[in-house]
């Protein structure tokens, strides 16, 4: 079940003011799927719902709201703020103005539209057809939808420029972006971009703590309690022919580097090993995403390491460890909480594997833009979608927040300890944006 934050159209159909035509082909080629999932991601940003459905479109963000007969009827010319459990009856061409700045227009009839509270309803002089659109502001009882806008500032990094990494402060650092992160006790956050680290504080300062490939190369990354930061990375051999590998390695806080497991993984057809999210639990086992082999690979403080869920199958895990594998996705995100519970995105469907291997469904398959994710102290998971950001709760609840900020891809995010959230893009240029709920 899916909260979008602002208002959506559960019937009719949805454009926004990208065509639909190009929007459908680019959804359909990268999530292949289909058009009714399509309809409802049309309504991220400002949208219009061109009415006339019957049926229920599938994103719904404030549970099911069945119109009733004691609702207002507004008529043309009329304007009316939206209090608590309220509901009006609108003619086509009205527009729904949500308090976060989401707008929408309700073209032909039979729509239904769930906004918030403080939401402006405005019914032009000239919409004098039937009042015979429902709006209202009644929530399901097991489902919240935020009211604060998101808080967005950039920390660091060109929004124009990806290119020859350079330290520095704010935008005059330039970043290649699409590395990983993790945020240390000091509130730093810490990036791997090229194949190096670095650190980014709260005043955007980027500075290079151990370059690229020299030797290690930084993709995954995780960081223990006493600040030590693990990365996983590829290799390859100077024979030839070509011998690709992955590696564990650990860069301590005194500045050393150590090589915890060297080409435990080797393929002479497959450069792209070692690259995957990284995590660490409470234990000092770190856990692997290994995407190129639909698993997850577990490391132990003591050297040895195995195979902790997936059988390399392409498919959603289900079921007990390794042994679960259904053909239909490919992991792509992989968090860790408090608890060491893993959640993976698969494919936009939000798993959680206990500590016994025992693996729940959190979420129904959500439309996601980017495989990153993250998991806050509270016990809040976020995930990327169009033009959007899923948080969901620990009991599956998903609010969905408008994220127009930049239209680069997100390939990486966290969270510090007070519930920041912090997003690392790349395409036309490479930033590090801090985001606040």
């Amino acid at each position: 079940m899916v909260i979008l934050k602002g208002a959506t159209v559960s019937r009719g159909e949805i454009t926004t003011g990208i065509p639909c035509s190009a929007t459908l082909k680019k959804i359909e080629r990268d999530m292949q799927i289909s058009l009714h999932t399509f309809l409802a991601l049309c309504l991220v940003i400002s949208t219009t719902a061109c009415g006339g459905g019957s049926g229920a479109i599938g994103l719904n963000s404030a549970g099911t709201t069945t119109p009733g007969s004691n609702a207002t009827i507004l008529a043309a010319g009329a304007t009316f703020t939206m209090p608590a459990n309220a509901a009006v009856w609108v003619p086509a061409g009205t527009t729904v103005s949500s308090s976060n700045g989401n707008v929408i227009t309700i073209n032909g009839s039979n729509n239904t539209v769930n906004t918030q509270a403080g939401a402006v309803v405005s019914v032009p002089i000239s919409a004098t057809g039937p009042a015979n659109n429902f709006i209202a502001t009644s929530q399901s009882t097991t489902e919240n939808v935020s009211t604060s806008p998101l808080r967005v500032s950039v920390l660091a990094g060109s929004a124009t420029t990806n290119s020859n990494p350079v330290d520095g402060t704010g935008s005059s650092a330039i970043l290649w972006g699409g590395g990983h992160m993790v945020v240390d006790a000091s509130g730093n956050i810490i990036i791997s971009d090229r194949g190096s680290l670095k650190k980014v504080t709260q005043a955007g300062v980027v500075t290079t703590i151990a370059p690229g490939y020299q030797p290690a190369d930084w993709e995954g990354i995780a960081i223990d309690p006493a600040g030590n930061i693990y990365g996983s990375g590829g290799t390859m051999s100077s024979s030839t022919p070509v011998i690709w590998g992955t590696a564990i390695y650990k860069f301590t806080t005194a500045g050393t580097q150590q090589n915890l497991f060297m080409n435990w993984e080797t393929s002479s057809s497959n450069p792209s090993l070692g690259f995957g999210d990284l995590a660490t639990d409470s234990k000092g086992n770190l856990f692997f995403l290994d995407g190129t082999n639909n698993r997850i690979v577990k490391f132990t403080s003591s050297g040895t390491w195995s195979v902790f869920a997936g059988n390399g199958a392409s498919g959603n895990l289900s079921g007990i460890g390794k042994s679960s594998s259904a053909a239909q996705s490919i992991i792509s995100g992989l968090a860790i909480d408090g608890n060491d519970n893993l959640f993976v995105n698969s494919a936009g469907l939000i798993q959680k594997i206990a500590i016994d291997e025992t693996i729940s469904v959190i979420t129904n398959k959500l439309s996601i833009d980017s495989g990153a994710m993250a998991i806050d102290r509270f016990g809040n998971i976020y995930v990327v979608g169009f033009q959007k950001l899923y948080r969901i709760s620990g009991n599956g609840i998903v609010t969905s927040y408008p994220f127009s900020n930049t239209t680069d891809h997100i390939a990486s995010m966290v969270t510090d300890k007070d519930g920041n959230l912090y997003a690392a893009t790349r395409g036309m240029g490479a930033q590090i944006f801090k985001i606040s709920f």
